[in-house]
């Protein structure tokens, strides 16, 4: 939704215990003055309710924007064995673009994941953000073809 009503998020952290996250996101606009808190709000709802189509609202965006000039690296997706013993970690290193963090966590959800933290950094024109996922059953991934299949998947979602 940030993104859709034109914010960049610089950087955000995330948390999830028992059921209920919590997200904290630092913005600015992309251009001008921030939009009004009131209709940021009532947006949010709709999309909760599902009558706002948020990929829709994304995909005009990103038509309304020109090209980017800046040399952008291919992104990658690593997951980091050891870094963690209750979750799985995955870095993802990507050219930052609007509704680049909705695209990965619905990436996340196709592959039956649940976010238990993420922390997000946008350092100039390339997001490095690293996310500890579990599964639904709330375990790190250990099936060698299931870790493959989310690397991929969160691969497709940034191109």
């Amino acid at each position: 939704m940030l993104a859709a009503h034109r914010m960049v998020v610089r950087a955000a952290s995330a948390a999830s215990a028992g059921g209920t996250a919590v997200i904290e996101f630092s913005v600015v606009p992309e251009y001008g003055s921030p939009p009004d808190p009131a209709t940021l709000e009532a947006d949010l709802r709709l999309v909760l309710a599902g009558r706002l189509d948020i990929e829709e609202r994304l995909a005009r965006r990103a038509r309304s924007m020109r090209p980017s000039r800046v040399p952008v690296a291919p992104p990658r997706v690593t997951l980091l064995d050891d870094a963690s013993a209750t979750a799985t970690v995955i870095e993802v290193r990507a050219h930052d673009r609007p509704g680049l963090l909705w695209r990965i966590g619905r990436a996340f959800g196709d592959c039956g994941l649940d976010v238990r933290a993420a922390r997000v950094e946008t350092l100039g024109a390339e997001a490095v953000d690293v996310f500890y996922v579990v599964d639904r059953a709330g375990r790190p991934l250990t099936d060698a073809v299931q870790r493959a299949q989310v690397r991929d998947q969160v691969l497709a979602a940034l191109r």
